[in-house]
This record gives C-alpha cells, sequence and structure tokens, in this order.
C-alpha cells in the first residue's frame, strides 16, 4: 500500500496560503475581461478575483507550472509547464490538457477567433477553441517567452533577441530586433507593439511588426518581464522596476520615486491596465494598484501588508502556532489561518530567530550572536469592558502570557543558536562551535563542554534523553545536558533538525539524510528519495513529514518508505508542524500554508437565507477550509446539484449572493453537502 492510498486517494493534501494574504504564489501572468481578473502562476496555481481584493484559489487539477493566460472571447485559456493546457468557461471548472510535449508553454494569446501558444525550442501550438490544438513548424528553434496578437498577426518573442511575426496564412517570418538580449514579453498597446526583455530593453513597432526600433529615455539595466498601456501611458515592470511614461514623455521610476506612495522595490511579473488603474503582481504574490488623481502623481496602492521576512522554524505547542524568522520576527496563531506578530525586546530587534522550542511550561527562540528569549506561562488577569444595555460591563478573565510576554536571557556565547528544546525539567539550546547551553528556568544559561567543534543545530529530548544533531552527520547524547557523548550516525551529511515521535526519534538533513533511532544511541539512516536538503520534519495521525529547498516535500508511514508529494510552492520550507487534523509548513519570504490532513466532515449551517428582489442571500458558517455542495430540491427526496463552495475566511463565513430563477417553484429546499 503506497503512502497517498494510506491518506486517501480521495482525500489529496489541499494548500491554501495563510501568509502572505492574499495569497503568496509567484504570479507569472495576468489576464482580465469583464470585470475578472485571473493569475496563473507556480504549482498550477490559479487565482481569480471579480475586485481586487477577494481571490478565490481555483482547482486547475495540475502542479505544473502555469506561465501563460488570455481570454478567447468568454473562454479562459491557461498554459504551462510541459505542454500544459487549460481551459474554463466558468470559474469553477478548469479542464486539463496535456499536448504531450516536454517543452514548456510559456505565453498564450488570442485573436478574435485563434489562439496561439508558445514556448521552448520554438514551438507554437494554435487552436480555434482551446481544446483542440496543432502544431505548428516556426522554422526556428529559439526559445520562445511572449507573444500577442494585434493588427493581422500574432507576434512572438524570445531568447537572442527573436522576434517572430505569424500572418492570419500561418506563414512565420523573423524581423530584426537589433539586440541579442533576450525578450520576455510582448504587447499591443495603442496600435503598437511593444516588447521588453533582459538587461533594460525595450522596442516597439508598429501593427505591421516589420519594423523595430529602442524605445527612448529608458536606462535601467534591470530585467524587465512585462508590459502594459493606454492610449497616453505605457508601463514596463521587472526586476526592481516599475516604470512609468506618461503623455509620451520622460520615463519615471515608480520604485523609490518621490511620492508618498511608492512601489516597493521587488521583482513584478506581470502588469495590466483594468480601464481605471494598473495593477501589477509578481513574486510571492505581491501586487500593486496604480493610478493617479488630478492633484497627485502615480500612488501604488497595495490592499494587505503582510509579513514577508523569511521564517526559519515552526513549532506546534499548547493550542497554538509559533512561527520565528528574520529580524527578531515571531509571529503566532491559534489555528494556522490567522497570524499575529508579536513584541520583542528592544535589545533583540536585529536578531535572526533560527529555532524554537518548548511546551506548555515555556517557549524558547533561539538566534544569531548567542541570542536567547524565553517566553514564560503565567496566567495573568485580563480586564475586559463590555456595553449591555447601555451599561458598562467590566469583567476579568484568567489569560496565559505564553508565546505573548518574551524576555531575552544571558548571552554566554556569540555563536549563532539554532536548536532549542526542554525536558526533565531542564532548557537546552544548541549552535556554533559545538555550542550546547543550558539553564534550569529558561532565563539563567550556562554553556556546557561537548567533543565536537561543529554546528549543533539540531535538538530534541524523549525517554529521559537529550539528543543534538549537526554538520558532518554528528550526533550527541546526554542524559543530564552536561555530560555529553557521540554516537554514530552513519552519514557524513548534516543532519539539520530532530525530533521525537512515537517512540522513537527522526532527522533529517542535507542530501535528503534520514536517520531514525529508537534509543538515541543506535541510528538507522533511511532512503528519502531525493537529494534536496531536508529542513524539518513532523508527524500526525501516523504519517511522517518532511520539508526542504525548492519546496520539497516527503511523508511516509513507517519511516522506511518515503514518498514525494507535489508541494504548494517551489519556495524552501524550513518549518513543519501538526495537529491531528492540520498541517502547517513555513519558509521562505514570510511563507505560510495550511491543509487539512483529514476530512472536515463537521455540517455546515445556514445562519440566513432570504429572497428578495430576485436574489437569494445565504450565509453560511462552518469550519475554515471546508468545502461543500450546494444542492436543491422541491421535495426533500430528489436533490440537483449546484456550485461547489469553500469556506476560505478565517470566521468560517461566507455570503452568497446568487440571482433567483423568475420561473422558480413556490417551494425549495436548499443544502449543503459537505465534501472531504
Amino acid at each position: 500500500m503506497t503512502v497517498l492510498a494510506a491518506l486517501g486517494d480521495n482525500h489529496p493534501l489541499r494548500w491554501r496560503w495563510s501568509n502572505p494574504r492574499p495569497h503568496g504564489a509567484d504570479v507569472y501572468s495576468m489576464a482580465y475581461q469583464s470585470g475578472v481578473t485571473v493569475q496563473v502562476g507556480e504549482r498550477g496555481q490559479i487565482f481569480t478575483s471579480d475586485d481586487l481584493e477577494l481571490w478565490i484559489p481555483r482547482t486547475s487539477n495540475t502542479t505544473n507550472a502555469l506561465r501563460g493566460v488570455t481570454f478567447l472571447r468568454d473562454r479562459i485559456v491557461v498554459c504551462g509547464e510541459k505542454g500544459t493546457i487549460l481551459w474554463a468557461d466558468s470559474l469553477e471548472e478548469f479542464n486539463l490538457i496535456s499536448l504531450g510535449t516536454a517543452n514548456w508553454l510559456e505565453s498564450v494569446a488570442a485573436s478574435s477567433d485563434r489562439l496561439l501558444a508558445v514556448g521552448d525550442n520554438g514551438v507554437a501550438y494554435t487552436s480555434p477553441d482551446g481544446t483542440n490544438w496543432t502544431a505548428e513548424n516556426t522554422g526556428f528553434t529559439n526559445w520562445l517567452r511572449g507573444v500577442a496578437h494585434g493588427g493581422s498577426s500574432f507576434v512572438a518573442v524570445g531568447e537572442s533577441g527573436l522576434i517572430a511575426a505569424r500572418a492570419n496564412n500561418g506563414n512565420w517570418s523573423i524581423e530584426s530586433s537589433g539586440t541579442t538580449e533576450n525578450l520576455n514579453r510582448v504587447s499591443f498597446i495603442n496600435n503598437q507593439f511593444y516588447a521588453v526583455g533582459n538587461n533594460g530593453i525595450v522596442l516597439s513597432a508598429n501593427s505591421s511588426a516589420k519594423t523595430w526600433s529602442p524605445v527612448g529615455g529608458l536606462t535601467s539595466t534591470n530585467h524587465f518581464y512585462s508590459v502594459a498601456g493606454t492610449n497616453n501611458s505605457l508601463l514596463v515592470i521587472g526586476r526592481n522596476e516599475v516604470q512609468l511614461q506618461l503623455d509620451g514623455g520622460a520615463w519615471t521610476n515608480q520604485v523609490g520615486a518621490v511620492t508618498q506612495f511608492p512601489a516597493p522595490a521587488w521583482t513584478y511579473f506581470s502588469a495590466l491596465w483594468q480601464g481605471s488603474l494598473y495593477f501589477v503582481a509578481g513574486r510571492s504574490g505581491l501586487m500593486l494598484e496604480g493610478f493617479s488623481t488630478n492633484s497627485s502623481p502615480m500612488l501604488w496602492i497595495s490592499r494587505t501588508e503582510p509579513v514577508r521576512l523569511w521564517l526559519w522554524d515552526l513549532l506546534r505547542v499548547s493550542d497554538f502556532y509559533v512561527a520565528v524568522g528574520d529580524r527578531a520576527l515571531i509571529m503566532t496563531s491559534e489555528n494556522g489561518v490567522r497570524w499575529q506578530t508579536e513584541l520583542v525586546p528592544d535589545s533583540v530587534t536585529n536578531t535572526v530567530f533560527l529555532g524554537i522550542g518548548g511546551d506548555t511550561n515555556g517557549l524558547l527562540a533561539v538566534g544569531s550572536q548567542g541570542t536567547l528569549l524565553f517566553s514564560p506561562n503565567v496566567v495573568t488577569n485580563v480586564i475586559a469592558t463590555n456595553l449591555l444595555n447601555g451599561t458598562n460591563l467590566i469583567t476579568t478573565n484568567a489569560s496565559s502570557t505564553l508565546g505573548i510576554s518574551w524576555f531575552a536571557g544571558n548571552r554566554p556565547i556569540t555563536n549563532d543558536l539554532i536548536g532549542a528544546v526542554r525536558g526533565n525539567g531542564l532548557w537546552v539550546a544548541s549552535g556554533g562551535g559545538g555550542s550546547v547551553l543550558t539553564s534550569p528556568d529558561g532565563t539563567n544559561w550556562t554553556q556546557q563542554s561537548t567533543p565536537v567543534t561543529t554546528f549543533l543545530s539540531g535538538a530534541a529530548t524523549g525517554g529521559g534523553l537529550f539528543v543534538v544533531t549537526g554538520d558532518a552527520g554528528v550526533i550527541l547524547t546526554s542524559a543530564d545536558g552536561t555530560n555529553w557523548s557521540s554516537q554514530i550516525s552513519g552519514t557524513t551529511n548534516w543532519i539539520f533538525r530532530v525530533d521525537h515521535f512515537n517512540g522513537q526519534f527522526v532527522a533529517v538533513g542535507e542530501n535528503g539524510t534520514v536517520v531514525t533511532s529508537l534509543d538515541g544511541t543506535n541510528w538507522t539512516v533511511r532512503t528519502s528519495g531525493t537529494t534536496e536538503w531536508l529542513n524539518s520534519v513532523t508527524a500526525a495521525s501516523g504519517v511522517y513529514y518532511a520539508v526542504g529547498t525548492g519546496g520539497t516535500m516527503l511523508l511516509s508511514t513507517n519511516l522506511s518508505n518515503w514518498e514525494s508529494v507535489p508541494p504548494p510552492t517551489r519556495k524552501s520550507l524550513y518549518g513543519i508542524a501538526a495537529t491531528t487534523n492540520q498541517l502547517v509548513v513555513a519558509g521562505v519570504e514570510g511563507a505560510l500554508l495550511r491543509t487539512p490532513i483529514q476530512p472536515l466532515l463537521d455540517p455546515v449551517s445556514f445562519v440566513q437565507f432570504s429572497r428578495t428582489e430576485g436574489q437569494n442571500l445565504m450565509l453560511v458558517s462552518g469550519r475554515t477550509d471546508q468545502r461543500f455542495l450546494l444542492e436543491r430540491s422541491t421535495n426533500l427526496v430528489t436533490w440537483e446539484d449546484g456550485v461547489t463552495f469553500e469556506l476560505l475566511d478565517e470566521s468560517g463565513t461566507l455570503l452568497i449572493l446568487e440571482s433567483a430563477d423568475t420561473n422558480s417553484p413556490p417551494l425549495e429546499f436548499v443544502r449543503g453537502r459537505v465534501l472531504p
């Protein structure tokens, strides 16, 4: 029985972004039509919005990277990795097609009656409808990165400055670009083609696409990835670049521009003009809206300001999660959905927190230059004032300071610390130069002697034993935290993290290393099936999970056989923690993702239902991340399937507003059938 079968083939991991909000996926391409914006990006992720605020994840049925998106009339068409094609006439259902090629399709464009997708090795595919595709012979093998339609032809751009035009009769011609720089995208704006590329290249041509010339006034040498515009403005975006030209005048760099709301320095991949504003998106889901008023220059606004600092470790303790990272970042969450940043002492604000450990008695955050930060579990009174019938009602509740109040301990050393654990009434921290520190209270620390000088990055306790692991396959054990002995690990790879689950130690690290031990003394090297660096491991409901660089994710039911599962992102993941029904991972640029690991089968509730002026209004309540199918009946016997919904809001509620059938029966019943 495979691991996936053990989990249940009908219940795959379904990842949702908790941070950054509204999502943290790399956005490679966008399309806009009739008030709907579609974003496509890494790992098969698709998001749609009709207000640029609420972004709904859509099911793509693929984990391949999605690189291009366009509209053919009312149909959405997407292209991507390894010949992937998706098409949809409804936002609720994307249909997957594989063209049977290893070539990536980097971009897709549409005329009034034809689609053209282009990609690696000069490949091009055409389709009249997005469902049936035909390969074309372009006559060249340059990799293509962008395509657009304008006038009477398609224009594709690619590596080494290639510009090729496809006429309506299907003939391809190569046009002179005057550059050997890679060209990344092309757009048709105000009866002109514009192509952008590496090292600040911006070219333009009229609708015939025959004569191309550089666009003057730009002095950037950064890479440009997209271009958008109107009849009186032009916008090019890229790596730390948001360049704007108004009425053919001088270009102004909107990153760091002299305005109250400049564009932040970031990598932007896609830009659109949406009738009244510019909309830009890029790495880790960062989105900007650019608009101007009569009395101000262009203003760049992001509707959310999420944490985008790197997160280096993650812990589930008691009834909440704790994540730590760059710039003394500590974040907590009760449900893995909503996260808040905690205050730390001013003395540690320049610290990089690399590890978090502890239990219900206290928490220990450790980091750069020997920083040790302690949070005790102290019960304190919290006074709340509520207004009841016009009278102030004062109540006093007992609340814990665990994870909220943090205090700096003494620093016996200045070596970086990563490992942190508590066991047998003793705190243990480990780090650079073979360092091991102990404390009876989390505040007063003593350095212990160890037989090694290698970096000790992992720390765990179990069965009355402390275990620390580190570089060069080092494993040390101690029963009292003072006397440490070396053990044979069976590997020379860096054993980065170690933990204790189900009566045994599990450690992961460099080159896909997995080693396990029942007693901390005798260790067994396991075959993980990957050479990626594994950064963290956890266990829940009889399954072990490990995460690592490049979004690597493995799972196992027996520690002997490990299986790779599709990760939610290509970003490196450094922390993983779980409850009995939820898995949370943390990593690069504030990435926090969650997934149910058990079906959420609690019933949903209809809090409110009303029908007025030809509209149905339903307020549904349940658990965040639950999915349900809306069903209807006129007799409580025969039920008709409707739309599938998901409770994405942290409140676990969803407001559904729909048009009512003018010929609807006088009696109608509605129910929500929970889906796994």
